[in-house]
């Protein structure tokens, strides 16, 4: 591994850094896993580096970023790119702009089913008929 690599891996967890805080800050109900952030780096089996360390494969683990848990990559340009678009994403959204969006939402949901706001609202209602659409249970 060269100077290069120890370089662009700081700058990836420098960006995962700056998007988590970003995320952890500024969502109201942030949802996570324990390993979020992880890097995982993978350098060639005994035969294959035999005299340096070459960088083979690299895994980052993300509930919160990219449409999987776990993304593997086949070289450290790959994952520097990715976590940029992850960074630059993340750091684009107006939390205050989505959460009018998300107020709208049930906003509009409620008035097309006005028996769910009820209920959720004030479960000391009883409706005809329970969630499930079954026959009302006292």
């Amino acid at each position: 591994m060269n100077k290069t690599d120890s370089y662009k891996l700081l700058q990836i967890r420098k960006l995962l850094k700056e998007a988590y805080d970003h995320y952890f800050q500024n969502d109201p109900d942030p949802s996570c896993k324990s390993a979020e952030g992880q890097i995982s780096v993978y350098f060639g089996n005994y035969w294959e580096d035999q005299n340096e360390l070459v960088i083979r494969h690299i895994e980052i683990y993300s509930y919160v970023f990219g449409p999987n848990r776990l993304h593997s990559f086949k070289s450290i340009d790959e994952a520097l790119e990715t976590v940029k678009e992850w960074h630059k994403t993340q750091l684009s959204i107006d939390y205050e702009l989505e959460a009018i969006k998300e107020k709208d939402y049930w906003e509009d949901y409620y008035k097309r089913y006005p028996e769910q706001k009820v209920q959720l609202v004030n479960p000391d209602i009883k409706l005809d008929k329970n969630y499930w659409g079954g026959p009302k249970i006292e």
